[in-house]
């Protein structure tokens, strides 16, 4: 179920395999996160509400996906347009969105920028990137 999570604190865990976690401190209790990506961007939302897919497995709740910051009670998420990726304009334009997706999900807890130009500077590090490998 999608909902919004206050943030509250967090702590570093490890399975008894060995694989690292995170516990997530929220309005609703502890709730782990095994996702390295997910929990990288929830840490940054500390002493904010970020918008999460749960997932409740008997007394356990763990957060499946990270959406960003909340936006409001139904927890929707804006949607950014970064222009024409048909595949006969660029035959490597998913890649490129690939990655331009990774960059901004590692810059989104960024304060200093909204969501457009969050996604602006990924795009700009995406194609600094890939003239350098031309």
């Amino acid at each position: 179920m999608k909902k919004n999570l206050e943030i509250i604190e967090f702590e570093d865990k490890e399975t008894k395999a060995g694989k690292a976690y995170n516990r997530f401190k929220t309005n609703e209790g502890w709730i782990s996160c095994f996702n390295s990506k997910d929990c990288e961007m929830l840490r940054g939302f500390k002493g904010k509400s970020a918008s999460v897919e749960l997932i409740e497995q008997g007394d356990f709740k763990n957060i499946k996906k990270c959406y960003g910051e909340a936006g409001n009670e139904d927890a929707n998420v804006e949607v950014v347009k970064i222009g024409d990726t048909k595949a006969s304009n660029n035959k490597n334009a998913t890649m490129y969105t690939s990655y331009a997706k990774d960059i901004f999900t590692h810059i989104y807890a960024a304060e200093s920028m909204n969501s457009q130009e969050k996604m602006q500077e990924a795009i700009t590090l995406v194609k600094q990137a890939k003239e350098a490998f031309e």
